[in-house]
């Protein structure tokens, strides 16, 4: 019989220690929308993605960067920031402006989560367009797993909920697993409402803000699934993120 991996769902990233990550492979998701930003703009032609967590570190950092080769973005309470070369909405990042360049990202949820995964023995970002890459390195990992929830303000985020859910449902098809209550709680929610993402990113807290804002655009493209064959990683020395493994030999979503 083979071994049980624990799987373990954080519905907002502060509610683990760092360092209970050290063994583990991580999943990072801020579905609206920084993870799903970030695999935008990699598949786009970003080098990398340098998650900050304060405005003025991200606008420091951007500034000692090669002109020419750097992309400042990054919005607070889902507007865009003053100064900046973009926000935070994924078609904004195209192969015109990203292609060789690094992108130097702070968000309002998400760069915190991913600063507070960096000492995970692995860290993946994970967003519903990229699903199923995600899901072939979790599948090959045989390490435990986390799913770490951006969540919305220190509350939890239905968006977010459902797709580490849709995670949860793969790894008990697929693997022995170990489930803790966050997981289960996930999986319940994405039984019962992973089938209409459309409806469910509009109705969530962070999906009428968006939709006040007047990025429905967002909502929708952050609702796609297995758009992009890539599983972006996390790098240490720069922290930064890259793209990761490219390809993926079957699609895991279940219509």
């Amino acid at each position: 019989m083979s071994k049980s991996r624990q799987v373990r769902v954080h519905l907002v990233c502060d509610t683990f220690r760092p360092e209970s990550l050290a063994d583990a492979v991580v999943v990072v998701i801020d579905v609206l929308r920084a993870t799903t930003t970030i695999v935008h703009a990699l598949a786009a032609g970003c080098v990398a993605v340098r998650p900050i967590t304060q405005v003025d570190e991200a606008r420091q950092i951007a500034g000692a960067m090669r002109a020419g080769h750097v992309l400042l973005a990054g919005e607070r309470d889902g507007r865009p920031l003053p100064g900046f070369d973009l926000g935070n909405s994924p078609k904004s990042f195209t192969a015109t402006r990203c292609k060789g360049q690094t992108l130097v990202l702070t968000t309002t949820n998400g760069t915190r989560a991913l600063v507070r995964c960096q000492h995970a023995a692995r860290v993946l970002v994970g967003a519903f367009v990229n699903f199923s890459a995600v899901c072939e390195q979790l599948r090959i990992d045989a390490r435990p797993i986390h799913i770490v929830c951006a969540g919305n303000d220190g509350a939890v985020a239905l968006e977010d909920t459902l797709l580490a859910g849709a995670f949860v449902d793969f790894l008990c098809e697929h693997a022995t697993v170990e489930l803790d209550d966050g997981a289960r709680v996930a999986w319940d929610c994405f039984e019962n409402q992973g089938r209409v993402l459309d409806g469910a990113l509009q109705i969530c807290a962070g999906g009428v803000l968006l939709t006040a804002l007047g990025y429905d655009d967002d909502i929708r493209a952050a609702a796609r699934v297995d758009v992009f064959a890539l599983a972006p990683e996390v790098r240490s020395d720069p922290l930064r993120i890259e793209p990761g493994t490219v390809g993926i030999t079957k699609q895991y979503w279940v219509k």
